[in-house]
Order: structure tokens, then sequence, then C-alpha cells
């Protein structure tokens, strides 16, 4: 993940090697005589001092800042064409080492001048120098002609081969990086008494991908030199095997602020998104590497759920840079690993809350109770009618008494649609109550019912619409107008707080004040817990309250009286398993989610005529305990033997895609969109999924498409078509989808994106 970084080594750090590492030795022969030796004694501190003077004159001229009017070619014309003295070739290393400075002052053509005119005195160390400045200017073939005449001497054999390697690394040429870098290796056994030892055999090991090898030399230098660089070795040694947490601490160890783009993408793989984005944001605000810095920020933040944050920061860095944007930081888009390997799903699991409130309200949903026949005002209607007649009123009468076989007839509708309820048969009661709509489109009850059937198939949507059109219709229904209000959040519409508060100040039905107060988001600490008196709704209810408030006592003890009260119910079960399991003790939950679920007194109905929560729940639950073959082999044995219903074939697709069986998948999904008539946006979204398990990429993006025009507030098929946009590198149109679903910290339970490789 970072950006590659190129190590050399030039001629000022050579002198201030030599430097460092010479001895000086010298040696006297001693006379007899004691007026000999007082002299010599005296001679000698008198060298001494001279010495010491001339030094310390020389070093104090050495660190005299470079003049901004520093003229090549008067220094050039000053140096005799000759053999040097000792003197003289030192004086050739000082012009060496101001040559180097003034190459990275930006004085680029003077500082080559020095270097060219210079190269008679010491031509290999010259050419080395040249090398190095020309490698600094990208113009690596040139680098390469310039080390390759420096290697004339042995000693910078090892230094210029391993340079030519780093050229040819940038230019792409494998075959000459390979031979260069394996003769730097080759000659680096000349170096073994040298104090650079250890930071070449560091570089050469690096550059050959042996990063535990590179490791070992860095934490055993031979010198104390190169520091900085060998520290970001060692985070990039570090990273490639993983280490991330200790290639963040080198980086910080060397406090360079440029290092913060490379710290914040390192964190940003250890998943500590929240710390990335701060670093990252460091490097943003001082300017580095502005266009990368960027783009790793909005991908940082789209991990975090940002993503409104995210599309404004695509959005102003592609109107910046254009292609440059789009080529930076490329994506794959995947299916997340947690729908595959049951090792993964138990992390996810461990890590996210059992209930979201898409689950959590559909709990809700799924528990609540239908409204069912007004038998007492299809008797008061009758008695009126005849009371009429009596007094000879006929024409009100025939009124009453037609109004009344009206009534009969929506409570036979009602009626026959609540037996399919009973069975499960959730699709089934939705055709009636439909069909009962069109012909009495103001009646509030079927309004009701028809809602509860459609958000118990997560179609949201037409749920939220009949649930409004029951309240407008009977405003005493508060279970419409909280239910409503549940639809409008998994909606993304505007809540209807002051009527949800309106309602609360009149009543004092504990049950509505209950709803009221999850529609509002409420905790209703206030209210404590509902007495339930056997009710099954109210279980839930008090279930759901107990979970937001992580209650585990009162959780566990709804889900045990929801399983007792429905010992063979699905959705009770999952429920107490839950309830009752250590999420840290994985396997023992698995070998618990094995044995409740496979027991054969469960009911499973809902898997065959239900909704999505019972069989995304079962299926889910499966995959955890690594067991969604059982799953697969009752379906398949039910669909044989029945014909096979729209619910059951959804839960065949569904469970496919957690077998990884995508091929079946799609097709089954492409069987229930264009033969049985099911474009709701949920199963138009699975459908996608299944689509791009089978590399049809093109037609799940159609998919996701129409997914999102049914309901524009399905933000996982808004995620996955943003996160596929962005790896076409259509940056725009990626902004446009991550912008829609807003800083809500949205996670998706399918989908993810990886840096490609």
């Amino acid at each position: 993940m970072a950006e590659e970084e190129f190590f050399t080594l030039d001629d000022d750090d050579l002198e201030e090697v030599a430097k460092k590492t010479s001895d000086k030795a010298s040696t006297k022969k001693e006379s007899g005589s004691n007026i000999i030796h007082y002299i010599i004694i005296g001679i000698l501190v008198l060298t001494i001092i001279l010495f010491a003077l001339f030094a310390y004159l020389y070093i104090q001229k050495k660190n005299e800042p470079i003049e901004e009017d520093v003229n090549a070619s008067k220094i050039i014309q000053n140096i005799q064409d000759k053999k040097l003295t000792p003197d003289q070739e030192s004086e050739a290393q000082r012009l060496l080492s101001k040559a180097d400075k003034l190459f990275s002052q930006g004085k680029r053509e003077e500082a080559l001048a020095i270097y060219e005119q210079l190269s008679h005195y010491n031509k290999a160390l010259s050419y080395y120098n040249i090398g190095v400045a020309k490698l600094k200017e990208e113009k690596y073939q040139e680098a390469i002609d310039a080390f390759e005449k420096a290697m004339k001497s042995t000693k910078l054999i090892c230094a210029s081969a391993l340079n030519c390697a780093v050229c040819y690394l940038k230019l792409e040429n494998r075959p000459r990086f390979e031979y260069y870098i394996k003769l730097a290796d080759k000659y680096l056994t000349y170096m073994v008494n040298q104090p650079l030892y250890s930071y070449y055999y560091t570089l050469i090991h690096y550059y050959q991908n042996q990063p535990i090898e590179s490791l070992i030399s860095i934490k055993n230098p031979s010198a104390d030199f190169y520091n900085n660089q060998q520290n970001i070795i060692a985070s990039k040694a570090l990273s490639t095997i993983q280490n991330d947490a200790l290639a963040i601490y080198y980086l910080i160890k060397n406090g360079d602020p440029k290092d913060s783009l490379t710290a914040g993408l390192l964190h940003a793989r250890s998943g500590e998104y929240s710390l990335s984005s701060d670093v990252l944001q460091n490097a943003v605000n001082q300017g580095f590497e502005p266009l990368k810095s960027n783009i790793a920020l909005a991908l940082v933040k789209n991990k975090l759920g940002l993503l409104k944050d995210s599309a404004d920061i695509l959005k102003s860095t592609y109107d910046a840079y254009q292609d440059k944007a789009e080529h930076t930081y490329p994506i794959t888009v995947n299916l997340k690993e947690s729908l595959f390997d049951p090792v993964f799903a138990q992390k996810e699991f461990k890590k996210r809350l059992f209930l979201d409130d898409k689950y959590r309200y559909s709990l809700i949903f799924y528990y609540a109770p239908y409204h069912a026949i007004d038998s007492t005002k299809t008797v008061n209607l009758i008695t009126k009618g005849a009371k009429k007649i009596e007094i000879d009123s006929l024409k009100p009468a025939i009124g009453y008494l037609t109004d009344s076989k009206a009534v009969s007839n929506v409570n036979l509708a009602i009626t026959k649609a609540l037996k399919s309820v009973i069975d499960n048969k959730i699709y089934e009661a939705n055709k009636i109550f439909k069909d009962a709509i069109e012909l009495y489109p103001a009646h509030s009850t079927i309004h009701y019912n028809l809602a509860l059937s459609y958000a118990q198939i997560f179609d949201f949507q037409n749920a939220y619409k009949h649930f409004s059109k029951s309240y407008s219709l009977d405003s005493h229904n508060y279970k419409a107008l909280a239910f409503k209000t549940f639809c409008a959040r998994l909606t993304n519409k505007n809540i209807p707080k002051k009527e949800l508060e309106k309602l609360k100040t009149k009543t004092e039905n504990k049950e509505a004040l209950a709803l009221i107060d999850i529609a509002l988001g409420s905790l209703g600490l206030d209210l404590g817990y509902l007495e339930t008196k056997g009710a099954t709704f109210k279980h839930a209810l008090n279930l759901s309250f107990a979970y937001s408030r992580d209650d585990l006592n009162m959780y566990q003890k709804s889900a045990l009286s929801l399983k007792n009260l429905l010992e063979k119910d699905l959705i009770s079960n999952i429920l107490y398993l839950d309830a009752t399991h250590d999420k840290s003790k994985m396997k023992s939950y698995a070998r618990a989610i094995h044995s409740t679920l496979t027991q054969k007194n469960l009911d499973l109905s809902p898997l065959y005529f239900g909704g999505f929560l019972p069989k995304e729940l079962y299926i889910r639950m499966l995959h955890i305990a690594g067991i969604t073959s059982v799953a697969k082999r009752q379906l398949s044995v039910y669909a044989k033997a029945q014909k096979p219903t729209i619910p059951l074939l959804q839960a065949l697709a569904f469970t496919d895609i957690y077998n990884q069986n995508f091929d079946e998948a799609y097709d089954i999904y492409n069987d229930l969109i264009d033969n049985h008539g099911q474009k709701d946006s949920h199963t138009l979204f699975l459908a996608a999924i299944a689509a791009l398990g089978s590399n049809h990429h093109a037609n799940a993006v159609a998919l996701l498409e129409l997914a999102k025009l049914t309901d524009d507030s399905n933000f996982e098929s808004r995620y996955a078509l943003g996160l596929l946009y962005q790896e076409a590198q259509n940056l725009e149109g990626a902004s446009i989808q991550y912008k829609k679903i807003g800083n809500s910290n949205f996670q998706s339970n399918y989908f993810t994106f990886n840096l490609k490789k």
C-alpha cells in the first residue's frame, strides 16, 4: 500500500563515513639522549597544537554556508589539471561535497559541471556521483551509464550495481534488475569490514523481497548511518509480513510529517479506520502528496460509513486532477468473506449487532397482530336496517343493509387472508389483501393488514404507503402510525415526529406508548417494561427494548417467554439461542445452533411460504455454524415434493448465495423476476449479488440500477452501485451514489472493496 521509495548513497555520505572511521597513527623513533628526547617532545606538542589549529580552521571553513553567488566555472578554473597532492585531493573532495549541496539547492547545472570537471581526479567516484544526480533527476539510462563507469573501482561495484538495479526497476526491466541486484549481492562480501556493510545488506535483501533478512541487519547495524532510511525500510519490510503495528512504530520513530500518508494507509490496512482518518487528514492538511492523500482519505471515510464525506472528497479531487484521480488507488469490489467463510462470519457476528434497525423493526412486524373482522359494526348496521323497515322507511333501510353486505364481504376477505397468515403463507395473504383493497380502497383495516404483509416481505415502500393510508382513515390506529414511522426510517423518509408526540400526550395505552418510544428512537426508560400476560407481541416489544438498553437479563427473560409460548417457531428459537450464548465462545455457540435449528419438531413453513426475516435469520445462523448445506437439502427435498412457491424459491436462491452456488442462485432470481413478477427492491438486490458472484457484472449493475429505482432508499443497492462505478474508475458516478446515503455510518452486509494489487 505504501508508495515505493528508492535508497541511494552519494559522495557526501562516503566522505562522512571515511571521517568517522579513519584511524590516526603516528610513530616516532626515540633518541638515546634526554635533550633530544625533550626537543622531540616539544616539537610534537607544537605540531599537535598547529595540527589542531589547522583542523579547527578547516572545519570552520567547511561549515561555511554556500553563498548564493557560487560560480562553478571559477571553481573549476582554480583546479590544476595534474596529479593531486593529498591536500589538493582533500580540496577536490570538499568541492565534490559543495557540488552535491549545489545540487540539493536546485543549482543542478553548476553541480553537474563540477562533477564533470573533477572526473579526472577520481573518475570512479565522480561517475558514481553523476549517476546519483541523474537518478535523482529520474534520467535512469544516463544514471546507469555513469554507474557502470563507476564500477571500474572495486570499492564502488556494490553501491553502483545496487543503484543500477534501482534504475532498471524503475524502467520495469526485470531481467536487468535481477542481474545487477545479484552483482551487488556478490560484491557485498568485499564490504564486510566497512561501516556501511549492514546498510548495503539491508538494501540488497529489501530489493530481493527478503524482508526478514533486511530486518536482521537493521536490528544489528555495523554503523550509525542512514537511520531514517533504515527506519523506512524496516517499516516497509514489516508491512510486507503484515506486522503493521511495528511498521507504524518505525515510521513514527522517524518523526517525518511526510510519512503521514504511509502511516495512514497502514492504519487502514489494520482496520484502524478512525485513526487512519486522522492521520490522513493530517497529510492532506500539510499538502503532502495531495492527490494520493485525498483519495486515500476518501476510501477510509467510505469504510467508516461517512459516505457523504467520501463523496465530497472524491468529487473535489476528480475536479482537480481528472483522470489522474481515477487511476489513483483503484479498487476491486468483492462480496464479503463473511458470506462464504463461517470463521469470518463468526467474527463479523461478534462485532455487529444481531438485530440492526432493519431486523429489529422486522421482528416487531413478524409478531405484530393482524386486525380481524369488526363483527360489532356488522351487527349494528343490520339492526339499524331492520328498525328502518319496521317504521316503513324503506330507502334508508336498503342503504344500511347494502352497507352491511359490503362489510360482510370485507370480513370474508379479511378472514380468508388471516387464515393464510396463520399458515405462514404471507405472499398468499398479501395477494388477497391487494385484491380486497381494489374493491374497498377506503377501508382502514385492509390497508393496515396489506401494509403489514408488505413489511414482512421487506417491501417497505409499499408498507409505508398503506400504513399511512390506514392511519389517515382511522386516527385511533396507533400501530399504523408507529409502523409507518418504522418504514419511514427504513426508506429514508421524514419522521412524523409531531403526530407521534401528539398521540403520546393523548393516550395512556402502554402498548401504544411503547411503540411510540421505539418509533421516536427512545429507549423508553420511563416506561420500564410491558405487562405481557402471555401476549407474544408484548414479549417482542420488551425484547426489543431490552436489546436496545443492553439489558441482558430482560433480553433472556423475553426470549425464553417467546420460546415457551411458541415452541416450534423458528424466530423464537433463534432469539433464544442469541440471548443465552456467549459470543466469545463461537464454537460452543455453533454447536448449539446445530442442535437447536436442525431438530425435527421445528416449524419450517416460514421458509416455504413466509417473509424474508425467518429465512434470512435461519440461513445466516446455519452459516455461522457451517451447515448451510442442511438448509439446501431441506429446501430441495420440499421443492421436489411440492409445487415451488415464491418464498421457497427465494429461500433456495438465498441459500445458494451462502453456498457460493451463484449460477444456480442467478437462474432462480431470473425466474422469480421474469416469471413470478417479483420485482421488489430486495429481490432485485439479491439477484445482483448472484449476478456478480457468477461474473455477470453488466447484469449486476443493471439489477442494482433497477433496485435503486424501485426503492431509492435501498442503501445496499446504492452502495454496491457506487463501488462498481468506482471500480470502473467513474468517480463522479460513485460520488453521486455515496452522497445519497450520506454520513449514516452505513455498513454493507454483503459488499466490500480492496485496493487493486
